[in-house]
């Protein structure tokens, strides 16, 4: 081989090696990025978990048109909750181990959230929690539903204008509710200047309400606030059947309920960071591709649109929030998402949102509305943004 041969093929054999370096580091450049959808998909609350993953279906696809994440696109990787906090914990783990997930959202239930949140302290990575909650703050935690001083205040201040005094609360008794729920609600009526006539726990699985209906009715509030979590179709249904008058509010309000309780909802107060009824254009596009993808037999409607739960609004508005500042970070890496999430800000389906300083919750409108008789809501009040208060 003469000194000319063997440059040449020098330069092909280096050339061939540089290539095969190259190609897998491409391949793992265009792998999908994962995110994890943790939610109850078995169980009551199916239907609020089908909804939190069709809407994060929804945010992926419209993020991987808009060129995914961080040169990748992404991918969902989806696990049931099953309802059960050992099984969150363990599916957590796995979403974060195996499947190197940047970050988890889905969960409904408080203990859920608190499972996950585990496993993503172990792994770096934020956990999203689409649902109202009691003002939760954790490095590695960004809520997208209302905190609870973003919703008791405006919603009893609204009431006692309307003038309302005295209010009873029927409430799922779980540890928030305890804590931090009915406490607010409690100096809430006090500061409007109204008369908190008393508390009654319900534990979850309370399917019949009558002996309590019963008690309220007894004490004669003018308001009952209720936040039945684990079913309150039965419990709205039960509060007409029984005869009630006074006037019903709630922190559980959506038009997914109003068609459940054919009819029950109607007139109820409810406060919540969306609802289908909004009229915006960022809603009305959001409800269009959402009922174009997922309208079927087994979909309920809200007139020409598939209903979506505001819970559902919640985990597309986390996907979108969490895209935006993991590209101003240039990382998936928790602390650095965290760092760079305050200066999020998006035209999302329930109106401009921002995060607040923290990181923590979401700055948006507090909406007032009241059920209709076709299931959807008025509007009465827009309150805020409302800087969130965190406890604990």
């Amino acid at each position: 081989m003469n000194r000319r041969d063997f440059s040449r093929t020098a330069l092909w054999s280096a050339a061939g090696t540089l290539a095969a370096a190259v190609v897998p580091s491409l391949a793992r450049a265009a792998a999908p990025l994962k995110i994890g959808l943790l939610a109850p998909l078995s169980g009551p609350l199916t239907r609020v978990g089908e909804t939190n993953r069709n809407c994060a279906a929804l945010a992926v696809d419209e993020i991987n048109a808009g060129g995914g994440l961080l040169g990748r696109p992404l991918q969902l990787s989806v696990e049931d909750t099953q309802m059960s906090t050992a099984v969150t914990l363990q599916k957590a783990r796995q979403l974060f181990m195996r499947d190197d997930v940047a970050m988890i959202t889905g969960m409904v239930l408080p203990s859920e959230r608190e499972a996950a949140l585990q496993a993503a302290k172990a792994a770096g990575r934020l956990v999203v929690y689409p649902n109202f909650d009691e003002g939760r703050c954790d490095p590695h935690l960004l809520t997208t539903g209302l905190a609870v001083n973003q919703r008791v205040d405006p919603l009893i201040a609204w009431l006692m204008r309307d003038g309302g005094r005295t209010v009873c609360a029927v409430v799922s008794d779980i540890g928030s509710n305890r804590k931090v729920l009915v406490p607010e609600l409690q100096a809430a009526v006090k500061r409007h200047g109204g008369q908190f006539l008393g508390v009654y726990w319900l534990p979850f699985g309370t399917r019949d309400y009558g002996a309590v209906l019963q008690q309220v009715a007894g004490q004669n509030p003018q308001i009952v606030w209720h936040s039945i979590g684990d079913d309150p179709v039965t419990f709205v249904k039960q509060y007409r059947s029984f005869g009630m008058t006074p006037q019903l509010v709630t922190d559980i309000a959506h038009e997914s309920l109003s068609i459940a309780t054919t009819g029950a909802s109607t007139g109820t107060i409810g406060v919540s960071s969306y609802f289908m009824s909004l009229d915006n254009p960022e809603n009305r596009d959001f409800l269009t591709r959402y009922t174009a993808k997922y309208a079927d037999a087994h979909n309920p409607r809200l007139g020409q649109y598939a209903v979506v739960l505001p819970h559902g609004e919640n985990t597309y508005a986390g996907i979108r929030l969490f895209v935006q500042a993991a590209k101003a970070a240039g990382s998936v890496e928790g602390a650095r998402v965290k760092a760079a999430l305050p200066d999020a800000s998006l035209d999302l389906p329930r109106g401009k949102t921002g995060v607040s300083q923290g990181g923590d919750h979401v700055l948006c409108l507090t909406r007032i509305g009241r059920a209709l008789a076709d299931n959807r809501f008025s509007l009465l009040d827009s309150v805020g943004p409302i800087l969130p208060r965190c406890e604990g």
